[in-house]
């Protein structure tokens, strides 16, 4: 096709796109803002930002960002954590769009934290889907399916069919990239028969049409795909979706050089483009400008194959830079070690895409050196550096390897070491119980001595009927009490060593009134008592006729030692803050809930903070001063109970007023 026909091309195109209203969400959006101008700073003020930052996300992104935090900023003044949540996955989604996946990843990490804790299904069914979407541009697609089927599960219950129809066609999608084609057309029609019975609002409308036009286009069905390209694009113009008219160009164009209709082709990719410039949609910058350079290499337009070459490596680094790569792998090292296995795998896949694109880029590079060869001593330099460069990655990757295999044995180590921590705090109780039994049995030794001393025995004379009998009988009384306290001071001493030993045991009947009591007043005596204050009441009470229990006593009783060491602290740390009137109290009690058993410790301590409460059982998390603690106990307790004995452990607290733990473990 000529150039003029080109040119022709482009501006039929471009007059195409006027005919459509170019502020579709002008009326309203400005019907929003009029209500938000008389809005009071309430709860409903932040969900009418967020409402009027959902129209800017197809069209301006960065308007849609700043709408998001002002509500993040008055969602948090008001109190109002339903709506910190969804300004969280607001935010995040406008980072992912602008090609910043840590930073989107991580808000909607905390989004959808905050939508669970909050039970709002709206927003959490909207943070799955985005963990989806930022999965899809990662290319870990079975992942991305994982996210996408939560999310519809959520929208189906709720009743969106809007919604639903989103979250069906992006596992469409999915299907595809795999290849997996006959799976990919059955979702795409679900959701096209979705938005057919629910025309209004028409959410997912272009984005399902440009999902069904590949599929076609991959079955070997160019006409139709381009007629659902083309109604695609009607979409987009009466919403004014840029972001789905940059993709939808750029699929019209790939379908074109399929077609071996490279001029077409060229004027779609370069729209394609455009449109992704206006809302800084990186990822379809890359592609389209992909596209762009092999196109313009074949025509041997050098000057704009190298501008396209440029602007797919700025997208590239953008979006898949060492840097951000770096920041992924961090972000996962911080997450729930349930998720240790997960993230491991995604690490590996993001290597090798990692390795894959690194390969690409070298192809890529000698093919450019063969059409540049005029400027081969300004190529050499540029391989140099890139060559440079991947060896700062691999030492970048080797070195947080390595980090991460330290930090892994560091928590190993400070593991161990809180568990023989709990040995010492255990010292104290033990040597108390030890004074007893061993008071007793050098009384009967030295009493046994007496009875044995010549000088102290009666002569012969003196001697009356029976006397050696009772002596004889009373050594072996003495005997015998010496040999029961004996074994007893032996069993606190296994006690102790079960407490101190690592790995799992057999679980056994327990009595559990009798393991909370006695662990109870271990705790009591081994905790320190500050100079000047008076003794901690302690309050039990314990459920009558509860049926002996299946646990392991020694991890079992770990975890409520540590529970009701953490309640003496906080009340004698209370204590000595001179509250006038204040009496420090323990209470622990035991009862039946069900098929499970509950164990409470409640105190009136110090209290928490509901932001100190929420990280209470992370590892290493502490809020005492140093050297008081490592931040491990509350940790283990939470394994021992939870992993341990498929029970739970929660808490609740007032800063200044009382916490309660929450203990239940299967009957």
């Amino acid at each position: 096709m000529p150039l003029i026909a080109v040119r022709l091309l482009s501006l039929w195109l471009l007059l195409a796109g006027l005919a459509y209203p170019a502020q579709a969400q002008t009326a309203g959006t400005d019907s929003l803002r009029g209500i938000l101008a008389h809005t009071p700073a309430d709860s409903s003020r932040v969900l009418l930002l967020l409402k009027l930052a959902h129209t800017y996300r197809a069209s301006r992104p960065d308007s849609t960002l700043h709408l998001a935090q002002q509500a993040w900023q008055l969602a948090r003044q008001v109190g109002f954590a339903k709506g910190r949540g969804r300004a969280q996955g607001m935010i995040g989604a406008a980072l992912r769009e602008r090609g910043e996946l840590p930073k989107a990843f991580a808000n909607q990490l905390i989004a959808l934290e905050i939508s669970q804790k909050t039970n709002d299904l709206e927003g959490e069914a909207s943070s799955q889907n985005a963990l989806g979407n930022i999965s899809f541009d990662l290319r870990q697609y079975r992942q991305a399916i994982y996210y996408y089927s939560r999310a519809r599960a959520l929208y189906a219950r709720l009743n969106l069919p809007h919604w639903l129809a989103g979250s069906v066609t992006n596992i469409g999608s999915c299907y595809e990239k795999l290849g997996v084609l006959d799976s990919a057309l059955l979702r795409q029609q679900e959701a096209e028969k979705l938005i057919a019975r629910h025309p209004r609002p028409r959410l997912a409308a272009a984005l399902a049409l440009r999902n069904m036009g590949v599929v076609q286009a991959r079955l070997g069905h160019p006409a139709e795909a381009m007629r659902y390209y083309r109604r695609a694009q009607r979409e987009t113009y009466a919403n004014n979706d840029l972001r789905n008219r940059a993709m939808t160009h750029y699929h019209m164009a790939m379908l074109y050089q399929r077609l071996h209709q490279p001029d077409s082709s060229l004027v779609h990719a370069r729209l394609a483009v455009q449109a992704a410039q206006k809302v800084s949609f990186r990822l379809t910058i890359m592609e389209a400008s992909s596209l762009l350079t092999r196109l313009y290499q074949a025509r041997h337009n050098v000057d704009s194959a190298f501008h396209y070459q440029g602007l797919y490596i700025t997208a590239h680094d953008q979006l898949f830079g060492p840097e951000k790569f770096q920041q992924l792998q961090l972000l996962s090292f911080n997450e729930q070690q349930r998720q240790v296995r997960q993230r491991e795998a995604g690490e590996r896949q993001t290597v090798r895409y990692q390795r894959s694109g690194l390969l690409a880029g070298l192809v890529f590079l000698l093919l450019m050196a063969l059409l540049f060869w005029r400027s081969s001593q300004q190529q050499r330099r540029v391989n140099a550096q890139l060559s440079e460069r991947n060896s700062q990655i691999k030492a970048q990757r080797n070195d947080l390897s390595k980090a991460l295999e330290e930090l892994r044995a560091a928590q190993t180590q400070l593991v161990a070491a809180e568990k023989w921590a709990f040995v010492g705090e255990l010292s104290a109780g033990i040597a108390h119980e030890l004074q007893n039994p061993l008071a007793f049995m050098q009384n009967f030794a030295n009493v046994s001595v007496a009875l044995l001393d010549p000088d102290a025995r009666p002569t012969a004379r003196d001697r009356t009927p029976g006397l050696e009998q009772e002596i004889l009988a009373g050594l072996r009384q003495n005997l015998r009490e010496i040999s029961q306290h004996g074994q007893r001071a032996s069993a606190i001493i296994a006690d102790m060593l079960a407490h101190a030993r690592t790995g799992t045991s057999q679980q056994e009947l327990v009595d559990l009134n009798a393991l909370v009591e006695e662990n109870l007043r271990l705790a009591y005596y081994g905790s320190p008592v500050p100079d000047g204050t008076t003794a901690v009441e302690l309050h039990t009470s314990f459920g009558a006729n509860l049926a002996q229990i299946s646990v392991v006593p020694s991890e079992l009783g770990r975890a409520l030692l540590n529970l009701f060491a953490n309640a003496l602290y906080a009340v004698r740390h209370r204590q000595q803050q001179g509250e006038t009137g204040y009496r420090p109290l323990v209470s622990v009690s035991t009862r039946r809930v069900g098929e499970e058993v509950e164990i409470r410790v409640h105190d009136n301590g110090v209290g928490m903070s509901e932001a100190t409460a929420a990280q209470a059982f992370q590892p290493f998390f502490t809020t005492k001063p140093m050297g008081d603690g490592t931040g491990l106990g509350l940790s283990l307790s939470h394994d021992i109970v939870v992993k341990g004995h498929r029970g739970t452990l929660s808490v609740e607290s007032r800063e200044g007023a009382f916490t309660e733990f929450t203990v239940r473990v299967p009957a």
